[in-house]
């Protein structure tokens, strides 16, 4: 994909998001700092996965920049427009331009409402359809999702997983948005439905020109389904990318470490690539390590990682990295090997 001035849809900037946790043994609650300073450019039409363990700041990203939470830091521009600043009239009016779609397909949809209600719902906001109008919008959505119009008068309890969630996409979709943050939206179904869900997010994208923010934890749906990759770990971006150039030469050894673990269905591969085993549990964001926030799980560490914390950097390979030490390996043509601290 080509990039020009008018190429970047969505501009994020030095984003943070803190919330107020209540201490044990304290009248004042402690500051966690759940993202910091986030970094990212969002093309036109693109795809882009969000990936990292849980609890690493994804969906608190997809969700500040959408300003369903309000950011205690930095920019983010849609369009040219600044979101940050807007008062509460103009952002319900942006609003039309930009959906979400929930990762629980059932606690995202009114139980007292029928699937066709949920839909419309949200042209009543950004739509002067009549009821007519709306229905009929809300039928072609229906359509359009891979649901029957015979079904617009039941309700949610009715439906199963997937197809709830299909409800959950008709919605993000009806007011024709340009961008959508879908927030593993196949985390919560059977692995026989998840398949149909991608694929249908696919077919989506390209029928109606959609830019989307993929936030998953699975690493080989994101492999199917997106153009590029962001990963994150404790609440910042570590390292952007191309995604099959991701997959072939990851740059950042958080990155390296979650790839050695996704299956590759190769026996031959399988057995000769690299393992990469991180010691340790994930850093509490109440009090994250000083300087690079990877470096008490890093095998590559230094003195240089304690003192100053590594920013976002174009490398030679065009991926961005946040590292003092970056790799350039191929994890799938190294031998096995035990690695900080693996057996």
């Amino acid at each position: 994909m080509t990039e020009t001035p008018d190429a970047t849809l969505l501009r994020v900037r030095d984003l943070a998001v803190d919330f107020k946790v209540p201490v044990r043994g304290s009248l004042l609650p402690a500051r966690l700092r759940a993202v910091s300073g986030v970094d990212l450019d969002i093309r036109r039409g693109e795809i882009i996965g969000v990936v990292g363990e849980s609890g690493c700041g994804k969906s608190t990203t997809g969700r500040a920049i959408l300003q369903l939470l309000k950011p205690s830091r930095g920019t983010v521009t849609f369009d040219g427009t600044e979101l940050t600043t807007l008062n509460r009239g103009r952002m319900r009016a942006m609003r039309r331009r930009m959906q979400m779609i929930f990762q629980d397909p059932y606690a995202s949809l009114n139980p007292r409402m029928s699937i066709g209600e949920l839909i419309e719902e949200p042209l009543l906001v950004h739509s002067d359809l009549n009821a007519a109008g709306r229905r009929a919008k809300a039928v072609e959505t229906m359509n359009l999702v891979g649901l029957s119009a015979s079904w617009h008068d039941r309700y949610p309890h009715e439906f199963s997983g997937g197809q709830r969630q299909r409800v959950g996409i008709a919605r993000a979709l009806v007011s024709n948005p340009e961008f959508v943050v879908a927030d593993e939206p196949v985390s919560a179904l059977d692995v026989s439905v998840q398949a149909q869900i991608v694929n249908l997010l696919e077919q989506l994208q390209e029928e109606l020109g959609l830019t989307m923010m993929f936030i998953a934890h699975d690493l080989a749906v994101v492999r199917h389904l997106c153009d590029r990759i962001a990963v994150m770990y404790l609440g910042a971006v570590v390292e952007v990318g191309e995604c099959e150039d991701m997959y072939r030469r990851p740059q950042h050894p958080y990155t390296k470490a979650l790839l050695s673990a996704v299956p590759i269905p190769d026996p031959l591969v399988e057995t000769q690539r690299k393992r990469v085993i991180l010691t340790g549990d994930v850093p509490s964001p109440l009090s994250p390590p000083s300087g690079c926030r990877f470096r008490t799980r890093c095998w590559k560490a230094q003195e240089v990682c304690a003192t100053r914390e590594p920013t976002l950097t174009t490398t030679g390979t065009g991926h961005q990295v946040a590292c003092h030490f970056p790799e350039d390996t191929d994890p799938r043509t190294e031998p096995v090997a035990a690695v900080a601290g693996g057996r």
